[in-house]
């Protein structure tokens, strides 16, 4: 099962991480798999060249099986939200068709949070 991990601080989304895989189809064949890590890749890539965020203010790790993006400093913007609330949408979708496979869950931080 993937996983899609949320996190919000202040009703700002800081974070995202993507666990695990769908199995619904053999390696190279596994369409939700593929459609998860185009949306993943996706939010890193607008994260980046849309809302300006770089290398210096973004935590990236990808691994097999994993990708996860923090804001380091919680720097959040309107771009930044909608960035990520378009990656929800899609990430919705596919677990509404494919609940199976995938799982969201969204979480809410408190102000005074630093790690999560």
């Amino acid at each position: 099962m993937i996983k899609v991990d949320m996190v919000l601080k202040e009703g700002h989304y800081i974070s995202t991480k993507i666990t695990g895989h769908a199995y619904s189809a053999e390696p190279g064949k596994d369409l939700i798999c593929a459609a998860v890590s185009a949306l993943a890749q996706t939010l890193v890539n607008a994260v980046e060249e849309i809302g300006g965020i770089h290398e210096r203010d973004l935590a990236v790790t990808i691994d097999h099986g994993l990708l996860e993006i923090k804001l380091k400093d919680h720097d959040t913007s309107d771009v930044i939200d909608i960035i990520f609330r378009t990656f929800r949408i899609g990430i919705e979708g596919i677990e509404s068709t494919y609940s199976k496979y995938v799982r969201l869950k969204i979480k809410e931080v408190h102000k005074d949070v630093k790690n999560f």
